[in-house]
């Protein structure tokens, strides 16, 4: 590529006054190019944020990587030796703690009020492990008693639970009949505090119970249902899952966090690719739009491109030409599309929060000058029109969300890659118009000028 191209290039990003509609096809290939890289970058970063926030939310509280029984019979039986079990894992290098649990389905009965929950057994009376004790937000930080019991915040907000309320447990056990079915076990317990994890899920169904607490409940004896393992690098998750599943055997199941909750994380990645396929179609459509530009370029410089074939410029330099006029509108898009979606991601939070204000601010004085017309008319008719009431509105409302801030995480690979793309898209668009405008024969372009 020469000098000159270069120079050609660039001009013929410009119209003339006279054909403004030229230059304003330019500009719209170069904001949807915008538009589509922008929206990716901000939609990507968000749902980058929720899938780490909720992924993140999971490993803090279930356990990175678990230990069950493979062969399990029908009556729930667990792990007998789990005292020996973790000796044998414990000193695996990278594990942060092993601890034994039980871990089942149940009914909660407090008051008039029946709901299904889920029902963990883990820690002892005046021993409760780190990672249960950090969510505790309101009560005793351990098991003082054997009755004691844990419940979420969520929870005690939807039963209008206290601290020092007793509440029931209703579980099955023993092994099904065809004459006696399955007994069910009911055990009273003393709420002695208040969790709150940050993941709805578990905030509203989740009751957490010392371990020897559960066995008792289930009449299971001195069994744990697994042994849940936390380590110190939860991207070295798979690695340490090998090695703990080469140390136990094949009579012990090993499952990390992901393969357990599998269904939900391949429900985040897919709906990620969605997404990610909606918006780069856009990116597409600006493919075409560039096209088209450059077809009326090429209809517009008839005349010009005649002059230069004459002068002794080759098909090859006016493929040049217009193929640069392509890469620039995608350099010119995707550049700005990365500088504003970049600010956007990494100020969402504020961005919306702007907003936010802006339209309470203006509907708030919409409604208050509509209060005073209506304030004004019942004054001089004696009417009775009711003022009209305005509520404060929340783009993320955290009662529907259950989120305290908007998660953001920018992928800078990712980031690069649409770039890539959008430039790469952007150019090869070009390529069509660009072969045609080589083709044009100087004669017959210049004959009638």
């Amino acid at each position: 590529m020469s000098l000159y191209e270069l120079f050609i290039g660039f001009r013929y990003l410009k119209a003339k006054k006279s054909q403004g509609f030229i230059s304003f096809n330019t500009l719209l290939s170069i904001f949807i190019v915008f538009i589509g890289v922008f929206m990716l970058i901000v939609v990507i970063s968000v749902m980058n944020g929720f899938q780490s926030q909720i992924k993140d939310k999971i490993l803090d509280v279930d356990s990175h990587i678990t230990i069950t029984n493979a062969f399990a019979t029908d009556s729930g039986e667990g792990i007998r030796n789990y005292g020996a079990l973790i000796d044998r894992v414990r000193d695996i290098g990278g594990i942060r703690s092993v601890t034994p649990f039980i871990q089942g389905q149940g009914l909660l009965r407090y008051k008039s009020y029946i709901s299904p929950v889920v029902i963990r057994g883990i820690g002892r009376p005046g021993d409760m492990p780190g990672d249960v004790k950090k969510f505790i937000k309101d009560g005793e930080k351990e098991f003082k008693k054997k009755s004691d019991v844990f419940v979420g915040i969520e929870m005690s907000w939807n039963y209008n639970m206290r601290k020092g309320d007793v509440i029931e447990v209703i579980v099955p056990k023993g092994r099904l009949t065809a004459k006696t079915g399955i007994h069910p076990g009911i055990g009273s317990y003393r709420v002695a505090g208040f969790f709150k994890t940050g993941y709805y899920e578990f905030d509203t169904k989740l009751v957490i119970l010392s371990l020897p607490a559960t066995q008792d409940l289930y009449e299971m004896g001195n069994i744990a249902w697994g042994i849940g393992i936390k380590i110190n690098d939860i991207y070295k998750m798979d690695a340490l899952a090998s090695k703990i599943r080469e140390r136990v055997g094949y009579e012990y199941d090993v499952q990390t966090a992901e393969q357990r909750n599998q269904n939900l994380f391949y429900a985040l990645r897919l709906e990620k690719l969605i997404m990610t396929i909606i918006l780069f179609l856009v990116i597409i459509s600006a493919g075409f739009t560039i096209m088209g530009t450059l077809v009326m370029v090429v209809m517009e410089k008839r005349k010009a491109i005649g002059i230069l074939k004459s002068m002794g410029a080759r098909p090859i330099s006016i493929m040049v030409i217009f193929i640069l006029e392509g890469f620039l509108i995608g350099v010119a898009g995707a550049l700005s599309g990365v500088v504003f979606g970049l600010a956007a991601a990494l100020n969402l939070e504020a961005i919306i929060k702007w907003v936010e204000v802006k339209i309470n601010v203006i509907m708030g004085g919409f409604y208050g000058a509509a209060n005073f017309f209506i304030d004004l008319v019942n004054m001089v008719l004696g009417g009775r029109m009711a003022p009209a009431l305005w509520q404060d509105v929340s783009l993320v409302p955290k009662n529907v969300y259950y989120i305290d801030s908007i998660p953001t995480e920018v992928n800078p690979e990712f980031v690069v890659l649409i770039s890539i793309f959008a430039v790469f898209l952007s150019t090869v668009a070009a390529i069509f118009p660009s072969w045609h405008a080589s083709r044009l024969r100087p004669v017959e372009t210049i004959r009638y000028e």
